[in-house]
This record gives C-alpha cells, structure tokens and sequence, in this order.
C-alpha cells in the first residue's frame, strides 16, 4: 500500500494556510493505493480513520472513500490551540502499514474575532446600567437637597 496528495484546507478554499482558528470546518484528503501484483489500483475500504490530535486524540472520524481511492471528510477544530497532527494509520492483516503525519498550527481567535455582546453577559450589563443610574440619582440627591 502507499498513499500520496495529501490535502488539509479550509472549507470552500484550496490551498492549505499557514495556520488555522479554532471552530473552523477543514477538509482533508488523501489518496491511498494498493498493489494488486502488476499495477497500482485505488484501495477501497470503509475503515480508514484520520486523528486529528495535539497528545491524545481530539478528533476521531472515518474518512469516506471515493471510486478513485480518494478517501475525504469534513470537521470542525475543537476549542483547543496549539501544535495539531492530521494522522492517519492504517494497519491491516494482509496488507501492508502505512502512516501519514502533517503537522499543522492552531491559533486562538484574536481579539476583534470575539463576539462583542454575549447573551450569558446581560446580567452584568444591567447590574453596571443600574450602577450608574443609581450614582446618578445618589449625586443628585445629594447636591441639591437642602438641610433646614
């Protein structure tokens, strides 16, 4: 067996970046081929599982094959960054092993990719609000009541 153009991009784009964000959706794709005694022929199995991992797994997902031995899938980069692997392993009775390692960074969202009001937050907004209404009103009250 051997495998050869192996592929990692982003969603609807082609070229793999220089690193990725969290929560994006990567493709990736490899194409694994078999020796049947006289010629090289795409290998068809439906076994076939990429790692997508910094030291333990971190995604586990099955790759799906096509009819030219191209073997794909779509996921989403968990909330994690750092040093990531694309890995693929294949070990099978009968056949011969091959491994696939592509080493790729992830990043954290910068600053502006954050949202900029969060749902969860709103109490805070309101307790800060009636904060400054209350200053308002306490500064107020003090500055123009008069002592008899």
């Amino acid at each position: 067996m051997r495998f050869s153009n192996v592929r990692h991009h982003r969603v609807n784009e082609t070229e793999a970046p220089s690193m990725y964000t969290i929560k994006e959706d990567i493709e990736y794709s490899i194409q694994i081929e078999e020796w049947n005694g006289r010629r090289w022929v795409p290998f068809a199995a439906k076994d076939v599982q990429l790692e997508f991992r910094m030291i333990d797994p971190y995604v586990r997902i099955n790759l799906q094959p096509n009819d030219k031995g191209v073997f794909s899938t779509i996921f989403k980069i968990p909330d994690v960054y750092g040093i990531f692997t694309f890995k693929v392993e294949y070990i099978r009775k009968g056949y011969g092993t091959f491994t696939s390692i592509t080493r790729t960074p992830v990043r954290p969202f910068r600053h502006t990719q954050y949202e900029r009001f969060i749902d969860a937050a709103y109490p805070y907004y309101a307790s800060a609000f009636s904060m400054m209404a209350g200053l308002f009103v306490f500064s107020w009250v003090f500055l123009y009541n008069r002592e008899k």
